[in-house]
Order: structure tokens, then sequence, then C-alpha cells
């Protein structure tokens, strides 16, 4: 079984292919063969005591290896039978082969859906796009109301193998889906991660050469191991590792910049000031007195603090109200090198129309997102790759989207996607840590993309960490920073 280091849209996962079989001379029918034995040893590892097997077969590739499949257990003497739906007047190519040994070798093909051990969904592959035919809707229907394991053949049918938006309201739900060649973004991110199940994969013996190109999307690692910063010097000071200067905390919402001003500092910035609501300043004190925490107003000169800082982080808590606009206004003129934005402050770029620096780092969740894009959260979802990477070109800047398997891209052009998915993170103030810890990594890093890609592996690491080491037990921002020191 082969690791993951990339996944691929469906039109990449096709190059691949190509590649394979046009450059390194690896017949068509000979991958199918190979994936359809992948699927079938797997199936026989998890279930070893399986007698009966259906596969559920359309009429494209994906089909033909379920016949393999199907092909495979008729030979190891299970009872094994296929469901077809899709027409067979449009088989083609390798599938064709495969249709063929099928049938040759008497596999029954039925036109119900019987119980079994285990059922294999061959319906659809990563080419799938639009809307289902009502044939194929009824037929996933069936396979989710089938009791037992269900197993997809590259792709759950109904998921969109590039951005893991949904083809139809309730796709094939997998309890194990086996991948070849390329992994599926749409598997990695969105709605595709709810019903994908397990994954396997392997790369079917295809040289590494194919894989030299410079498409696909680079996994970040997310391991409980901390990920590398730049080293610290031993004779350092800490003017070395930045200054950072978090603005927000209006009337009522202190407790957001307390817990990015904390992440920042846990993270490893040099210092950390915080200009916030003068009535923040007490308790940001009192619960963190290494922070240097100033109270301002709108009319409050805060040039001199903006001069001094190596990035700014503005949004926590900061509200959408004439104090809020007022600060962000205001370090937006002061032309930041590097600059953070999340929460509020992306609401009142997007009603201002105020332009950001190049450099600058977004951290939006779906919502903030569709507010920028001026669409709603469910076509965010729909398709995340796409908007953050129209999100990241439209603004010239880098753009982190939260949520499950969170994407990250910069100047138009997606750059990598999280490993690290638990809803233990959908938390208040999760966010707030996160731009803290981005607010750090920038400090350090100078690059935004490697700053994003380093602060998302973070607070994923921090966020298993924290879900390690407290199981059962419901887990809340202050964790993640409390996860950090480690």
């Amino acid at each position: 079984m082969s690791l993951i280091s990339k996944v691929y849209t469906a039109d990449e996962c096709r190059e691949l292919d190509r590649l394979a079989i046009e450059k390194h001379d690896i017949p068509g029918f000979t991958l199918m063969q190979r994936a359809g034995a992948f699927v079938f040893t797997t199936i026989q590892d998890r279930w070893s005591d399986i007698r009966s097997l259906r596969v559920v077969a359309g009429s494209g590739n994906n089909a033909g290896d379920g016949y393999v499949v199907a092909l495979l257990a008729h030979q190891a003497g299970i009872a094994t039978e296929v469901y077809q739906i899709g027409a067979t007047n449009r088989i083609r190519g390798d599938a064709l082969l495969a249709w063929q040994q099928l049938n040759e070798h008497e596999v029954p093909v039925v036109e119900e859906l019987d119980e079994a051990d285990v059922v294999v969904d061959a319906i659809l592959g990563t080419g799938a796009r639009g809307a289902l035919s009502p044939e194929y809707e009824n037929a996933i229907a069936l396979i989710n109301d089938f009791k037992g394991p269900v197993v997809a053949i590259d792709v759950p049918s109904g998921v969109d193998a590039s951005s893991g938006g949904l083809l139809t309201e309730n796709p094939v739900t997998a309890d194990l889906t086996c991948m070849f060649i390329g992994a599926k973004l749409g598997l990695f991110t969105g709605q595709g991660l709810r019903y994908r199940g397990d994954l396997v994969f392997t790369d079917l013996g295809v040289p590494p050469e194919v894989y030299q190109d410079s498409f696909g999307i680079p996994l970040l690692e997310t391991t409980i191991k901390r990920p590398a910063l730049p080293p610290r010097d031993p004779f350092a000071h800490k003017y070395q590792f930045g200054h950072v200067l978090i603005l927000g905390g209006d009337y009522g919402m202190g407790g957001a910049v307390i817990l990015a001003t904390e992440a920042a500092l846990r993270t490893g910035a040099g210092l950390v000031t915080v200009l916030t609501r003068p009535e923040n300043v007490p308790s940001i004190l009192a619960r963190r007195p290494e922070v240097m925490a100033v109270g301002v107003d709108e009319s409050t000169d805060v040039s001199s603090l903006l001069a001094r800082a190596d990035v700014l982080a503005i949004g926590p808590g900061l509200g959408q109200d004439s104090w809020g606009q007022t600060l962000l206004k205001t370090a937006l003129a002061h032309q930041p090198v590097r600059l953070i934005l999340d929460a509020d402050a992306l609401r009142i770029l997007k009603s201002q129309e105020w332009k950001v620096p190049e450099g600058s780092i977004f951290t939006p969740h779906p919502g903030e997102a569709a507010f920028l894009s001026g669409t709603s959260t469910s076509e965010v979802q729909s398709n995340r790759p796409g908007c953050v990477e129209t999100l990241s070109g439209e603004y010239g800047c880098t753009v982190v989207l939260k949520g499950p398997g969170t994407l990250i891209a910069s100047q138009g052009l997606l750059c990598s996607v999280s490993q690290f998915v638990d809803g233990a993170l959908a938390t208040a103030g999760s966010g707030d840590v996160l731009t803290g810890i981005a607010a750090a990594a920038y400090a350090r890093c100078g690059n935004p993309v490697e700053a994003a890609e380093v602060a998302v592996s973070l607070h994923g690491a921090a966020g298993a960490r924290a879900i390690r080491e407290n199981p059962g037990r419901s887990l809340i921002a202050s964790d993640l920073i409390d996860a950090l020191r480690i």
C-alpha cells in the first residue's frame, strides 16, 4: 500500500493515467486488472470470512475495475453477482475487455441488488460531473440501504472527485474507498470527507517518473510531533523572533484577542503587543503579563506602534462598528509588509472595498469566505478548492479556507490541503488561536504560503495532541494553546 503525499483533481488523475499508459507503456487493461486485484485483496484482508459479494456497476472504467473484482471473487469461490445499471452497449475499451471476461466465466449479472456480505460501488468514477440520472440515483439509494459494508472504487459515486462537492443529495456512503494512481482531492476536503470512509491507496506499480511533473497538491503533514519552524539560535534575542501586533477585542469580545495573543506567544513570537478596548487591558495583563496591552479608542494615534511591528494580525473580536473600522483603516494605511486578516476584519474589508498589500494572509471560515465572494456558505462548501483559488486571485494574497480539509491557496493557485480532520476543532475561539499561530509563524518564516502552512500544521498538531491527551472531553480553544507548548 502506497503512502499519499499529494492529491489530484480528476483531470490530473487522468493525466497520470495517460503518462503511465503512453509514456511508460503500461497497458490500460493491466492497470485495470491491478486495480481490481487491489480492491479484492483489500476486501479479503478486512473481511476474511466473506462468502458473498455484490458489485454495482455503471458502464465506464470504474465499472471495469468492478468487473475485475467480481471475476476474482467468483474464481475464489465467493458467491458473486454484478448488478448492472449502466447500459452495456456503452461499455468501451478496457472496461469492455473486463466485461467480456466476466461473461466468459459466467459470473451472474442481475437486475436487482440482493443482500450480501460486501457490496462494491463501481458506478461512477472520477470523471462524473453534473446531475445524475434517476437510474443512478436509485442504485445509490439501494447501496445506502444495504446492511453490510460498502466499498467504493476510487471515489464514492455522487461525490465530485475534484472539489469534494456533491452530485446528488445522498451519495454513496462508503465504509472504505480504494484509490489508485492519484489520490483524489475531493476526498480530502468538504463533503467528500463525510462519505469516503477509510481510505486505502495504491500507485498500481507505475514508475515514480509519472509523478515528477509539477501538478498535484501537497498534503500537509499533521502529526503529534511539532512541525518544523526555523531553529532558534541559542544566542538570539527576542527581536529576532518577531514582534507581533494583534488588533481586536471590541466590547464583549476580549476573549478572542486573548486567545490569539497567547497562541502567538506559545508559537514562539519574540514580543506580542495588543491594541484593544481599554476595558480589556486589566484582564489581559492579569492572565498574561508577558503581553504589552494598549487600550485605544478611535482617536488614539497608533502609528508608532504599527511602525514597530513585524506582523499585524487584525480581526479577533474586532467587531464591525466604527471602532473596528477605524483600526483596520489605520492599519491598512500603514501598508504593513506582513498582514493577517481574520473574522470581522474580512467583513469590513469587503464592505468598504479596501485594498490589501501583497503578501497578506486571509483566514476565513466558509461563512466569511461566502461573504467575501458574494455567494452562500453552501456554494463555498460545494467547491472549496474553486472558492479558495478565486479569493486568493481576486485579492492577490494567501487564503486559508478553514473547515474540514483546510485549504491554502495563493495568487489564484491551490498550494496545499491539510490532512487533519476532527470536529473537535469546531469550537469557539479555535480560529482566533489559528490567527495567533499564523502571526507568529509569519514573523519567523517571512513567506506567506510557508507561514500559512506551518500555522495550519501546528494548529492541527495541537488539536491532535489535545484530543489524545483528553479523550472523551470536549475540546476548548485554550486546550489548543496548552498543547502548543509541547
